[in-house]
């Protein structure tokens, strides 16, 4: 125990002592404050990386069946590329991830307006979100894993929403599995909604890899949240059997999947399993939120090169971004998302990865 907390300690002053931790410069913001970026190696090989920017994920380095490892994240090659990007490539998504009907919503009797994009929806914290902005971290490492806490302060007004926030998101590899974590805490001075996520899309055929024909999907959610024409949820939890979004069984998204849709877990814990056939990668996702936005890359158009050289086009990748349903504020129906004082936000989210029998 004392051994694990001098290790702690040190990470947390800078000087070294956390083994399968790397520090490197990842570049500067405008405004001349550097970027790091943190890669961990646990026991096994395998490799997590991320940046302060976003508190970004760039990278998970996953072996194959024949032990070879590939990264399955889906990035960019450079700062400047996140900087500029709208795509939000697994970035940490807040103050409210997902969509808000009419960028509005009343709390406590008091109606708060948020800023509404062009067809009048608040968006992810659109136009300044926590994918845009540099967070502080502290890197750890204990007897099981090693990692970062990222922390971020949101004032009062920030995006529109009321409370003074603060913000801790860890990124935990397991020292002994192919696994990492994400650990979500929030805590306000005042009532407010709050719903994080991380916006990854991946290809566990590796990143770059064209398409997702090959993958199968299963997930534990036997319904999914009806929208509107402009993707707000109705407030209609439907059945997904005998629709394209029935993955209760192993299933493909198909040659030219259209899918950006929040599917209601039937439970918490294991809610997806995705192999992949030619490489044998299977990912499994736990969690403790009720739902998850599936979306499998319909927006990449060629414009944007990723780190491993190649242009990303449409379904080079999904993303399942374990979160509560787009506009619970307005949707009595649907769990909540109100925090007040006193209260702690909490989630997590893991990933394990192991080959497909």
């Amino acid at each position: 125990m004392r051994i694990a907390l001098a290790i702690a300690l040190l990470c947390a002053a800078g000087q070294g002592g956390c083994t399968g931790i790397t520090v490197q410069p990842f570049g500067f913001m405008p405004t001349g404050e550097a970027v790091e970026k943190v890669t961990l190696a646990n026991e096994r090989g395998m490799r997590l990386s991320y940046i302060d920017y976003g508190a970004t994920l760039l990278r998970a380095d996953v072996a194959d069946r024949q032990g070879r490892r590939r990264n399955i994240i889906l990035n960019l090659p450079d700062l400047p590329s996140y900087l500029r990007t709208q795509r939000r490539f697994a970035a940490v998504i807040g103050r409210y991830a997902g969509r808000i009907g009419n960028a509005r919503y009343t709390l406590d009797g008091v109606t708060i307006q948020l800023p509404a994009n062009a067809k009048g929806t608040a968006l992810h914290g659109d136009p300044h979100g926590y994918d845009k902005r540099l967070w502080k971290r502290r890197d750890f490492a204990d007897a099981a894993s090693i990692g970062s806490v990222y922390t971020l302060v949101s004032p009062d007004g920030d995006q529109g929403h009321p409370g003074r926030l603060e913000v801790s998101v860890t990124y935990r590899l397991l020292r002994k599995r192919d696994e990492f974590r994400i650990e979500y805490e929030a805590r306000s001075d005042a009532p407010t909604v709050v719903n994080l996520t991380n916006h990854a899309y991946f290809n566990l055929a590796g990143a770059g890899s064209e398409g997702i024909a090959s993958h199968r999907f299963r997930f534990g959610a036997s319904r999914y949240a009806v929208t509107d024409e402009k993707k707000v949820p109705t407030g209609e939890l439907a059945p997904v059997r005998g629709t394209p979004l029935d993955f209760t069984r192993p299933a493909s998204a198909g040659a030219n999947p259209a899918f950006d849709h929040s599917l209601v877990f039937d439970r918490p814990g294991l809610v997806a399993v995705i192999d992949e056939t030619e490489s044998g990668r299977r990912m499994e996702v736990r969690t403790s939120e009720p739902s998850a936005q599936f979306n499998t890359g319909g927006g990449f158009d060629g414009s944007e090169t990723g780190g491993e050289g190649r242009a990303y086009q449409r379904n080079d990748g999904f993303a399942f971004e374990t979160q509560h349903l787009s506009d619970s504020p307005n949707q009595p129906g649907f769990p909540s998302t109100v925090l007040r004082p006193g209260q702690v936000f909490r989630s997590w989210t893991s990933f394990r990865f192991s080959i497909a029998k």
